[in-house]
């Protein structure tokens, strides 16, 4: 019986693969992850997710975290008890909280991923750990060498399976072997011997299902979405469906053959996604894809061209993600996928992927068949059929076309096809078969021609290097003609035809082999040309002179590719856009051009294919991390499949693809601060930390930034902010914020990423980051600083102005002394100058008394009146000047009476001066030191005057000088001049020179 079922269900599988066959689905895109990237080994015995949604890889060698980019290996460190431990991990679970949980030979140790700390779990020392999964109630199950265990980490014990005193369960669990385990909801199931163990977790009940055909142990067992178990066995059946009852078994070894090996390979995991297929990963046979809905299987294997494919046919184990993301493992590392998201499908132009699949031009008829053109001939493809039809010369035979090598393809509006060959244009009836040589006898010649295009009334272009360049064919009468024969469009001939296109406006657009483009409105009967002239005149130019493809957006832009580039002519504008590898594009080689329904532009490259969004601000570019098998687009032009696909020539076959397939919506990716730098030391930072204080010294730090974009980690942007430091938001593709020298203060770190980078309304997330300020830098010291400075300013000023107020008082002090002194020798002078005086007037006294007794009472009198005024003045400072002349009046008078006429004395004084004041006797010392000084005779008298000049008394007298003179101390003038000096601002002012004699003395 069940080898009748087993050879039903091979012929239900391959007839309904053979048909499933016909339509080719988008190859999976298989990420690679090996050493290369970072992993310590590509030895993979577990796999697991975190909460963050890292994933984690038990190797060989130690333990492995991957982000989408780059892998981190934690290995074993001598001496280190906290590290990974010296042996070979051969489980890994992860926990609900940020720990690990990974499965050894001797027990279980728990693996902090936010310390990176180990800890060995006691209570299962010394267990052989094989399997471990968490369950919803977050305790961790496990199979193990002693039977089946549970684990409780929020308590940190081990819990009974049982109740106690239920033997049946107890003898079920651990007197039947478990090879693996299986979680769905509150139930668990045990591959055993001959049968599975099913499990309940909240009644905590067990009972067996006995599968007597098993011959052997359940080596994997899951339950589907129909309610089937899946069994892998390695003896006898190797791949079983099987009731949960046991009753209906369905074998699906022939999953496990291949048309070419007929060997059973065996089936090492399999997993269920949320559509319903089944992924079952084998030994020899690479990855089984079957949907338990429509019966189809897919297989994926390794193809050494296609560097998307799985890694190696050799598989090992297998992690599903939540999200649909698929892990597998091999003796190649890692791969992974999501099958769901391939955007990409290649059709090649003969089919088998060994025949030429360099593909040039493109076609879909009126009846959806392809044609396409290669160097070795044609091809017809239908896609409902998956038949194609060749047409290709051979040696030996008659030639079925002008020439093997074949640019351009195009139908017209009678439904023939007509081909552009390397040598001609060849005219094909796919109706009757016929094929038709055009030659020089139809108007068009046999040439080099790169393209065959169709205009909206059925005109035919055709575009050769040679000859006139372009030639149409007309609907109307059914002819050929050169572009020569329109009288505007003529001055394009002659310049290489590489692509004619027809915009919305009916303006036709001419692609040149080296000379521009050119365009010829038919409203306006005029034609113009653009050339490569962005040297002279960047704003009007084009990127190059070889246009391979010419496209319309939605807003009426030109899009011309070109070997420099591509560039967009808006003509309404005036406006232009340039693109090459200098600011967006993979490469400058531009290939096909393409416009998708939300205005989007599509670029083939020779590096790569890039979409340019509506703005054309942002680029996303696609490679082979995009799974975009092919990433060499040659110089070929575009076209759109009915359906609203996109088609692409490439080095190896045709790209086929939905463009809004690729949506621009906001995909979720979880994002982190993954470390926290500060000069040599690294932080690990757990999500949920809101926080982080850092010392005055601590201003220079980096943070890395993470986000799990596995499908496309090339397509991720990130933003962030230091509120408080920077002024705007910083969008990169560099995970890495480097901030230096930052001051102390309070600051919000803001942070987010995103998979579209034309959409950052994405979640954003924050860390308060608090920097503690230097003491010198600190507002509390500045004030204390400041009040120092105050102290100290205005300590500095009393102190300036006590020391100014010791010098004004030592000033004033010598100024009094000097002043004092002065007066000292000035009366000393005048005490010696009336000892000489009173000697000489006495002496000329007794000379009257006995001559002149009248005269020398007149004499006496005067003397009394000198006396008088000089003991009248000796204790006054200053006296006025009108007492002064009266004074020395009768001082003249006495001197006249010795010397009579050898004396003349002449004061010539303005009243108004009278009440200046000078110092006492200043006169009689000035008359008194002219008769020391000079010869009184009279023959030559001694002529004195006295007067007022320029505020000053001045007093002169002619020079007749004494040779010696013995009453002389040289002090007299000297002490008068510092007295003078402490009582006025001005000098006293002595002028000699040959004849005169002057002093002036200023008036106070």
């Amino acid at each position: 019986m069940l080898a009748t079922r087993y050879i039903v269900s091979c012929l239900l599988f391959f007839l309904l693969n053979s048909f499933a066959g016909l339509a080719q689905k988008a190859p999976i895109n298989f990420h690679h992850l090996t050493v290369k990237e970072g992993l310590n080994d590509g030895n993979i015995n577990g796999l697991c997710q975190d909460k963050y949604g890292y994933m984690w890889f038990a190797s060989l060698g130690g333990l492995n975290r991957f982000d989408g980019v780059t892998a981190q290996k934690f290995t074993h460190i001598p001496g280190d008890s906290t590290s990974m431990k010296n042996a070979v991990p051969y489980a890994l679970a992860s926990g609900h909280d940020n720990r690990l949980w990974i499965g050894y030979t001797d027990g279980l140790v728990e693996f902090n991923i936010i310390t990176k700390k180990c800890k060995p779990v006691k209570e299962l020392e010394g267990r052989n750990i094989y399997e471990i999964r968490r369950a919803a109630n977050n305790k961790l199950y496990m199979v193990t060498n002693k039977g089946p265990a549970c684990y409780n980490p929020m308590k940190g014990s081990l819990e009974q399976l049982f109740v106690t005193g239920d033997r049946n369960t107890d003898s079920i669990l651990y007197k039947n072997y478990s090879n693996n385990i299986f979680i769905q909801e509150n139930k668990i199931w045990f591959g055993s011997m001959n049968g599975v163990i099913e499990y309940d977790i909240n009644s905590k009940k067990a009972h067996f299902i006995t599968l007597p055909f098993l011959k052997g142990f359940a080596n994997r067992v899951i339950l589907d979405q129909l309610g089937f178990f899946w069994i892998s066995n390695f003896k006898d059946y190797k791949l079983l469906r099987v009731s949960k009852d046991g009753q209906q078994i369905e074998s699906f070894d022939h999953l496990l053959t291949s048309a070419t090996d007929k060997r059973l390979s065996i089936a090492l995991d399999i997993r269920e996604d949320q559509q319903g297929r089944l992924w079952i990963i084998t030994g020899l046979k690479g990855l089984i894809e079957y949907n338990i809905h429509t019966k189809q299987a897919t297989f994926h294997k390794h193809n050494q061209e296609i560097r998307s494919s799985i890694s190696s046919d050799i598989l090992r184990t297998m992690h599903l993600n939540k999200d649909g993301t698929l892990w597998v493992t091999s003796n190649a590392g890692i791969d992974y996928f999501h099958p769901d998201k391939n955007l990409f499908n290649v059709i090649y132009p003969f089919g088998d992927e060994r025949e030429s699949k360099y593909a040039r031009g493109v076609t879909e008829d009126h009846n959806g068949n392809f044609w396409f053109t290669t160097g070795n001939g044609i091809s017809q493809y239908n896609p409902q059929t998956g038949v194609y039809k060749t047409w290709r010369n051979e040696a030996g035979k008659n030639n079925v076309i002008h020439f093997n090598s074949v640019r351009g393809i195009v139908e017209g509006n009678d439904h023939k096809i007509w081909i552009a060959t390397g040598a001609g244009v060849n005219r094909l009836d796919p109706v009757s078969g016929k094929m038709e040589f055009l030659t020089e006898k139809d108007s068009i010649p046999a040439s080099f021609y790169f393209s065959a295009n169709k205009l909206s009334d059925g005109t035919i272009w055709f575009g050769t290097r040679d000859y006139d360049g372009f030639y149409f064919y007309s609907p109307t009468d059914k002819k050929i003609h050169s572009i020569t024969s329109h009288p505007v469009m003529k001055e394009f001939a002659r310049k290489g035809g590489r692509y004619v296109f027809e915009d919305s406006k009916k303006r036709l657009w001419f692609g040149f082999n080296g000379n521009g483009v050119g365009m010829y409105d038919p409203a306006t009967n005029k034609a113009r040309q653009w050339r490569n002239n962005m040297k002279d005149n960047p704003a009007t130019g084009i990127a190059g002179n070889l246009i391979v493809d010419i496209k319309e957006d939605k807003k009426g832009v030109i899009w011309i590719s070109s070997f420099g580039g591509i560039t967009g002519i808006d003509l309404s504008n005036n406006h232009y856009y340039n693109f090459s590898d200098r600011n967006g594009l993979k490469s400058n080689l531009g290939g096909p051009i393409a416009i998708d329904a939300v205005n989007r532009l599509w670029i083939g490259t020779a590096a790569g294919l890039t979409m340019i969004d509506s703005s054309r601000k942002f680029f996303n570019n696609f490679g082979e991390e995009s799974g975009l098998p092919i990433i060499d687009f040659p110089e070929h032009p575009a076209i759109y499949v009915s359906n609203g696909d996109i088609m692409m020539p490439s080095v190896r076959g045709y790209v086929r693809f939905d463009p809004l397939q690729y949506k621009e919506a906001t995909p979720v990716v979880n994002y982190f601060i993954s470390s926290f730098n500060l000069y040599d030391k690294v932080y690990m930072l757990d999500d949920d930390r809101k926080n982080m204080n850092l010392g005055a010294t601590e201003n220079f730090f980096s943070i890395n930034l993470v986000a799990l974009n596995y499908e496309n980690p090339s397509h991720t942007w990130f933003a962030y902010l230091l509120e408080g430091f920077d002024k705007d938001w910083h969008y990169t593709q560099d995970p890495k914020a480097v901030y230096t020298n930052v001051p102390g203060g309070n600051y919000t770190f803001r942070y987010k990423a995103t998979a579209n980078v034309n959409n950052w309304n994405v979640p954003e997330k924050k860390i308060a980051i608090k920097i503690a300020t230097v003491f010198y830098k600190t507002a509390w010291f500045w004030s204390l600083i400041g009040l120092l400075i105050i102290a100290l300013l205005y300590w500095f000023y009393r102190n300036r102005i006590r020391q100014q107020q010791q010098v004004y008082l030592l000033q004033s002090k010598a100024q009094a002394l000097e002043k004092e002194k002065a007066l000292v020798m000035y009366e000393s002078l005048k005490q010696q100058l009336n000892p000489h005086f009173l000697f000489n007037s006495l002496t000329s006294l007794g000379s009257l008394i006995n001559t002149n007794p009248k005269v020398a009472g007149e004499f006496l009198d005067s003397l009394s009146k000198t006396y008088r005024y000089i003991l009248k003045s000796r204790d006054s400072e200053l006296v006025a000047l009108a007492d002064e002349i009266k004074f020395a009046e009768s001082y003249i008078k006495l001197q006249r009476t010795r010397f009579e006429k050898g004396l003349d004395v002449n004061i010539n004084i303005d009243e108004e001066y009278h009440h200046r004041k000078i110092v006492p006797v200043t006169l009689q010392n000035m008359i008194e030191n002219a008769i020391k000084h000079n010869i009184i005779d009279e023959e030559s008298p001694l002529l004195i005057d006295i007067y007022t000049s320029e505020e000053c008394l001045v007093v002169t007298n002619n020079l007749q000088k004494k040779k010696f003179v013995e009453t002389s101390n040289k002090q007299g003038l000297v002490n008068l001049q510092s007295l003078y000096r402490y009582l006025s601002g001005r000098p006293v002012v002595i002028q000699e020179d040959d004849k005169f004699f002057t002093i002036k003395i200023p008036l106070l």
